[in-house]
């Protein structure tokens, strides 16, 4: 296989979608979350979901709680997934960890691949999307060699987001071909989901 492992980051509040968790958010019938799982399960060896069944319901791939109570955002769910690689069974063995959101039902059927050929050849830490020009970072590929940099962190640095641990890091960066369509569209609101609708119909 491709030697990489993922998470899907599922874990969040969903404030600004009202009544319904943007994880059980419906897209042309089926939720979000199967959206990107069928996206990304066959470029990754295994797969687990950053959340809690309570919100993420049942599923054939395993869940990875958030390892400290209290939300504190995606880097948590990085960090969850990392140490679940060191302490369970739940991921394998693959030297890199892909970190897609669950709200990015477009992700490329190519992303990983990507990603890895990036990383490889920049022996970097970790592997960023970039679009138009912004970074993405919740969609990167990280060498599980950080996990201790990722702790330190979250824990002990307290960044409240992923840019200044990426400035730690040997990171690179992929510009993605801009399209249409964006890959890296996210759903937030009811408004966003509307809008992806309409995408898939065109």
């Amino acid at each position: 296989m491709i030697n990489v492992d993922a998470v899907i980051l599922a874990a969040g509040r969903s404030s600004r979608m009202g009544s319904v968790n943007k994880v059980q958010a419906v897209l042309a019938g089926r939720s979000l979350l199967n959206h990107v799982i069928d996206r990304l399960a066959p470029q990754v060896d295994q797969l687990v979901i950053n959340g809690d069944a309570g919100t993420c319901g049942e599923s054939d791939y395993p869940l990875v709680e958030d390892a400290l109570d209290g939300f504190q955002g995606p880097l948590m769910g990085l960090y969850s997934a990392l140490s679940s690689a060191k302490s369970s069974d739940k991921l394998g063995q693959a030297t890199y960890l892909m970190m897609v959101p669950c709200d990015g039902p477009f992700i490329p059927n190519n992303l990983v691949a990507e990603l890895h050929q990036q990383v490889l050849e920049q022996d970097a830490d970790v592997a960023c999307i970039r679009y138009q020009g912004f970074a993405q970072p919740t969609f990167s590929l990280w060498h599980k060699r950080v996990a201790p940099a990722v702790k330190e962190a979250l824990l002990v640095k307290k960044y409240g987001g992923f840019k200044p641990l990426l400035a730690d890091l040997n990171a690179t960066y992929l510009d993605w071909p801009e399209q249409s369509v964006s890959p890296f569209f996210n759903i937030n609101t009811v408004d966003d989901l509307a809008e992806a609708e309409g995408l898939l119909c065109r």
